[in-house]
Formats: structure tokens, sequence, C-alpha cells
């Protein structure tokens, strides 16, 4: 099935072939494309809706009905119900879609196939390094991105608790994909009297230590090493810090690729069960160390504050020794996440040819 696939020869008028394990070699235009054996075109989804990031019009005069087989790519967290309805507006007979989220109570769809996207394409941009220093001044760093509620609460935590000064901390305005512009009451109604420092960057940060000298919202597919470098352990508040309404979602963001990546000691901000994905996909989360049954708490608040406990705990601790003790793991956890972007690589290829006609 690998020997078929990489012979394949498709027409993809952007990026998104790669996301289905095709090489830029294999990506050719439209004529070419429709004189293959196999017919087979890459389009991202709901280009043809205005409302959409995605809206490009110009994409709609593809005569996609002269192929084979149309892949769809969905690189955000849209539901398979709304995404499959859009598709069969397109008048595309035999189609295959690959999402990068989970939305936690949908039934699967013979159709349908779940890649990781944001981690995945994180390790197309930052190849691996070793670094691993046992001298580091920071207990943790905190980079929280885009305004969100469980982001909110984790600074006003830091503030309050007094531990501002023990990380490298940062809450820049300048991210796109904000969702609030003030702190839902839920959340004040924890911290009395304290104000959000909001937008926040540690006195202490050597702008020297910034993956870019200018910085902008492309600096979170970027791996923070002379960060990383000064600090223990990271905070992470992942994209999805709880349940969007009704709806239990699923997103792996680069945010977790980098941790892993980098060997890193983490504690998350997130939907309840996050780790145990993680878990379930065969890396080693940190159960023995602290307590992380926070990933199990239905509430979100009650969550996030058993999370924040874990925070403070670990920076009681003598980080250097626990460090060094968890060295192995962390080199595991570095290791899968190559081995497990190679497993669903193969997985997303050996789907396209199964559905060859």
């Amino acid at each position: 099935m690998k020997d078929l696939h990489a012979t394949l020869k498709i027409f993809s008028p952007d990026y998104h072939a790669t996301e289905w394990g095709f090489g830029y070699n294999q990506i050719v235009d439209l004529p070419t494309a429709l004189a293959q054996p196999h017919r087979i075109a890459v389009m991202p989804v709901f280009y043809s809706l205005p409302h959409k990031f995605d809206y490009r019009p110009e994409f709609m005069e593809f005569p996609l009905h002269e192929f084979d087989l149309v892949l769809f790519t969905d690189i955000e967290w849209h539901s398979k119900k709304e995404l499959v309805a859009w598709i069969e507006t397109t008048g595309v007979k035999n189609w295959l879609l690959h999402t990068a989220g989970i939305w936690l109570d949908e039934p699967d769809h013979p159709r349908v196939i779940y890649r990781p996207a944001w981690s995945f394409n994180f390790l197309r941009w930052n190849p691996p390094r070793v670094d691993f220093p046992l001298d580091r001044p920071y207990a943790f760093e905190c980079l929280l991105g885009a305004r969100r509620e469980h982001r909110d609460f984790t600074m006003l935590g830091l503030q309050q608790s007094g531990l501002l000064e023990q990380g490298i901390v940062t809450y820049r305005d300048l991210f796109v994909g904000h969702w609030i512009d003030q702190t839902p009451e839920r959340v004040t109604a924890l911290f009395g009297n304290t104000k959000l420092q909001y937008p926040y960057v540690s006195p202490h940060l050597d702008s020297a230590w910034e993956v870019k000298s200018q910085m902008d919202h492309s600096v979170s597919g970027l791996v923070p090493w002379e960060i990383y470098n000064r600090t223990w352990f990271s905070v992470v508040c992942e994209t999805l810090g709880k349940d969007r309404d009704a709806d239990r979602i699923f997103l792996s963001a680069e945010k977790m690729a980098k941790c892993l990546q980098a060997r890193r000691l983490f504690v998350v901000f997130a939907i309840q069960g996050f780790l145990q994905h993680y878990r379930d996909w065969g890396f080693e989360t940190f159960g023995d160390i602290i307590d992380e049954s926070y990933d199990n708490e239905p509430d979100d608040i009650t969550r996030w504050g058993k999370a924040f406990e874990q925070v403070q705990w670990l920076c009681s601790q003598d980080l250097s020794a626990l460090l060094a003790k968890l060295k192995p793991r962390l080199d595991h956890n570095h290791n899968r996440l190559y081995e497990f972007e190679q497993e669903k690589t193969q997985q997303l290829q050996n789907f396209v040819v199964n559905h060859l006609k």
C-alpha cells in the first residue's frame, strides 16, 4: 500500500496534500492529475462558504466531479455532522475526510479519519534538539496565547499565589482567536480583588530568549528553546479548556507537541480527559509524581483548581533532581511523538489506497 501511495500524482491547489501523507513532488497541475490512472484531488473544507475562514471562491471552478476520489481536509475542530453536510453540497460522490478535532459524542463515520494536524505540522517546522540543561533559574514557563477563560484563571492564580516571579509568563494580546474581552464572573468570583494583568510579559524575560525578534501570532508554531532551557516544567493552557456549550471536543494542538518534543514535564489546563487521550496513544504522563486526578474532574473550575495545586506543589520541589529522575520517561515521550506521527501517516496512506476504485 505504501508503495502505491508513493506513486500517486494528485491535484492540490493549496498545501493540504501534505496533510494526507503526500510529498510536494506528488502534486501536479489539474490536467496532469486528470490524466492519471487514479484521479485524486485534495481540497480544504468550506471553500464555498463566505462566512468561513477557509473561503476560497476560486476553488469552486475546479471540476471535482471528474476525479475518482476527493480528499477533504479540516485542520480545525468542526463536527463531522457539519463537515459531511457541507461535503454533500459539493456534488462529490467518492470522498474521504480527515479532521483535526474529535467530537467525543459523535459516532464514527466510515469515510472520516482523525489526524492531530497541528501537532504533526509542528514537527515539520521544528527539527529535534537534545537540549536538557541541569541548571535552570526559573521553575516553570507559562506562555498563555490568545485570551480564554481557563487562561484568565491560570494567570489570576499565578498572580494571587505569588508564583509569577518563579516562572517565565506571557499573556499577550497579539494572537488571533481570543474568545473573551473580560474575565467571566465565575472566575472573578474566585479571585476577589485581584486584577488581571493583561497583557503581560515577565519583566525578567530577556528579549534574546524569544523565538522571533518581532513577535506575532506565528510564534505559536515555534519551540521556545531559550525559555525552555531556563525553566524546569511547563504550564500548558490548551486551545480548549472546557466543553463548547454541550459539545465535548478534543483538540491536540502544537502546545503539547512542543512539550513532548522538548522533553518537558507538564501540567495541563484543558478539557476533562485530555491526558487520557495521550496515555491511550502510548505517551507517559506524571501521575506518580503529581496528582493527575484533575484530568478526570468534570467541573471546569474544580479541574483547573486541582491542576493549579500541582503547579504550586511542583514549585516547592527540588526540580533538578525530579527532572533527572524523569529523564527516561521524557526521552520516551520524545521518541513516541515521532513514532506516533509515522503510525498516523501510514494509517492515512492506507485509508486512501483502500478507497481507490
